[in-house]
């Protein structure tokens, strides 16, 4: 989105726009929550009935390994989740259909806030302000947070949040809070470690032993007693997952469609993963090196997108992984992939509910029919897009001069944050740069 950077980025403008974005958000918060209270949701709802189940039977520790409706393949804040929730139904204050959509409800009102505050770092205030309300409002989150019953927003919330805490505040123990929190929701965050460990490095050795010791906290709590006493269950069903038998998405299903050997796709549903996983967590930390605290939010919205590009595994709830991160590295792109995203859900989802959208009471999920197979194609297309455009920015970005070391505390232990780049055509190709008011750096020097 081309939009010049004008004098108009004032604290004030930038403040009135924050509580536009706020308020809409709310709204769609109501409505996802209204949603989530009118609707049953897909199997995973069943799922999670029966893990709540579990928890009251083994408690939140001992609950792994026993059968489920599915399996449980959850780290260990779930289980704490189930707890409160239980307790909530028990008093009468919801039922669980309602409880369990909440926590990712509420993920995407912060997401929202995200959204606009780390777009607007390197873009005008206008554009985080569209970026921040297409993603809140986006029929992707609205279907997936408020109806489907699953945790996939509240991991992104809290991994985006803890690129914030570094970013922004340089809240280092934050920051290792929140992203210790993100892994203990869904392990796809670990796909950012490498990036995150350059933005510490650049930072000094102590916001690292700082950003470590908040994380520390937080496995110690939560994954200290699973580890101790269900290490066998937890190994095999968490860290071994390999997800689903269904996997009618991108690089796999390609395959299946070329008549590959089985041995090919064998390898990349096993060993092959950690290839994946080991080109998506370090090609965007090497691009984030030169300049971590300007390429980091692109950076992490690259690997999220290249993480679920080249998955061989696939859920629809597996959508939301980069919709919000990759307004960080282009406006257009992502745009684009969250209406491709949002039609590939819509068409879907009423599909399985065997309903009209706005009469969903339970989708079932099922094998992909032709046409939804062909907009899994466009979706998957206009992810690799996006991809493309944020490993050419990045790249262009990175080779160019003028965004070497231009004052900021990059290398050392201090909290003044980057000086903006210069405003004028010096950001993406075809967009405007612009300067961030002084609003911005009040907020982030201390």
């Amino acid at each position: 989105m081309k939009m010049a950077a004008t004098s108009a980025d004032s604290p004030g403008r930038t403040a009135r726009l924050r509580l536009v974005v706020l308020g809409i958000a709310v709204l769609a918060t109501a409505f996802k929550l209204w949603v989530a209270a009118h609707t049953f949701g897909t199997n995973d709802v069943h799922s999670w009935y029966s893990f709540a189940e579990g928890v009251r039977l083994f408690g939140p520790v001992d609950m792994y390994g026993h059968p489920y409706f599915s399996l449980y393949n959850h780290p260990p804040l779930s289980g704490r989740m189930l707890v409160a929730i239980n307790w909530l139904v028990d008093r009468d204050v919801a039922n669980f259909l309602f409880l369990i959509k909440v926590p990712a409800v509420v993920a995407d009102l912060v997401m929202a806030w995200l959204v606009f505050e780390l777009v607007r770092l390197r873009r005008p205030v206008v554009e985080a302000t569209v970026a921040a309300v297409l993603v809140v409002c986006s029929p992707v989150l609205v279907v997936i947070s408020g109806f489907h019953g699953n945790t996939d927003p509240l991991f992104v919330m809290f991994a985006l949040l803890s690129v914030y805490f570094l970013v922004v505040k340089r809240w280092a123990a934050a920051a290792g809070v929140a992203f210790a929190l993100s892994l203990s929701v869904k392990l796809i965050p670990i796909v950012l470690v490498p990036m995150l460990l350059v933005i510490l490095f650049r930072l000094g050795v102590r916001k690292l032993l700082t950003f470590t010791a908040g994380g520390v906290v937080v496995f110690a709590l939560l994954w200290g007693p699973v580890m101790l006493n269900r290490w066998t269950e937890f190994s095999r069903d968490v860290i071994g997952y390999k997800g689903i038998w269904a996997r009618e998405w991108g690089l796999n299903q390609f395959l299946v469609w070329a008549e590959a050997p089985t041995g090919v796709t064998e390898w990349l549903i096993g060993p092959g993963r950690f290839v994946v996983l080991a080109l998506c967590a370090l090609l965007p930390a090497y691009i984030a090196w030169r300049r971590p605290m300007v390429f980091s939010p692109a950076a992490a919205g690259l690997a999220l997108a290249m993480f679920l590009l080249l998955s061989p595994a696939f859920g629809m709830q597996y959508l939301v992984w980069p919709l919000a991160a990759l307004y960080f590295i282009n406006f257009w792109a992502a745009t684009l992939y969250n209406i491709a995203a949002s039609t590939f859900v819509l068409v879907v989802y009423t599909y399985w509910s065997s309903a009209p959208i706005g009469e969903w009471w339970e989708a079932r999920g099922q094998l992909f029919r032709e046409q939804d197979t062909v907009l899994m194609v466009i979706t998957w297309s206009t992810l690799a897009i996006a991809m493309i455009i944020g490993l050419f920015l990045l790249k262009r970005r990175n080779g160019d001069s003028r965004y070497e070391s231009d004052g900021g505390d990059e290398s050392g232990d201090g909290d003044t944050p980057d000086t903006p780049p210069p405003s004028g055509n010096e950001g993406y190709p075809g967009d405007d740069r612009h300067q961030i008011g002084s609003e911005h750096h009040a907020e982030t020097s201390g």
